[in-house]
């Protein structure tokens, strides 16, 4: 189930070309890494500093990390306004933050009825078939391409479908995994045998 293990923290996506980063805290941080990278990819990100960047340097140059695990919503601000301020510090400076405060400014809100009509109208009103043969196989594209470029990702996939003699289970328990994905990534990239 996606999501399942939420954790509530401080993350940091870092330019490893440039060794500088941004800052965010989330209620749900693996969920809210993936939309900045969605967002990136799509170049619609409304961070322009990080956006920018994103463009120049390319995927492969930006990771992330957790960097702070937080009980409270309280926590969240706190820790994230003391890496704003310059108070406590990342390896890496802080450098594509634009907003000064913490504070998340949808929290606790929501949009009111007529936003919500005109969110629904946009929605109605594009031709842009989603559901194509054609967008879902670039997504899957993009996907693979993106899941490729992480070496930790390569090195389990090649273990998991270059020992097709071991079980599912075995595997999984080598790589750290569940057998359910693993079974999943065999049967999936299994004509990859040789070839990561």
């Amino acid at each position: 189930m996606p999501y399942a293990d939420k954790i509530i923290g401080i993350y940091k996506i870092v330019n490893n070309a440039t060794g500088v980063c941004y800052v965010g805290q989330s209620q749900d941080v693996k969920k809210r890494v993936k939309e900045h990278f969605r967002l990136l990819r799509w170049n619609k990100h409304i961070n322009s500093k990080l956006q920018r960047a994103y463009n120049k340097y390319g995927h492969n140059q930006f990771s992330w990390g957790l960097e702070a695990v937080c009980e409270s919503l309280e926590d969240l601000d706190r820790i994230e306004e003391a890496f704003l301020k310059g108070e406590a510090s990342f390896a890496e400076p802080t450098y594509f933050n634009i907003a000064s405060f913490a504070k998340a400014p949808m929290r606790g809100n929501s949009h009111s009825e007529e936003v919500r009509a005109r969110i629904r109208a946009g929605r109605r009103a594009s031709t842009f078939d989603y559901r194509s043969e054609e967008h879902r196989k670039k997504l899957s594209e993009i996907s693979l391409q993106r899941r490729l470029s992480d070496k930790n990702y390569v090195d389990k996939l090649r273990f998991i479908v270059d020992n097709q003699h071991l079980s599912y289970a075995e595997r999984a328990r080598r790589v750290g995994s569940d057998t359910s994905t693993v079974r999943k990534l065999a049967l999936k990239y299994g004509h990859l045998k040789g070839a990561l």
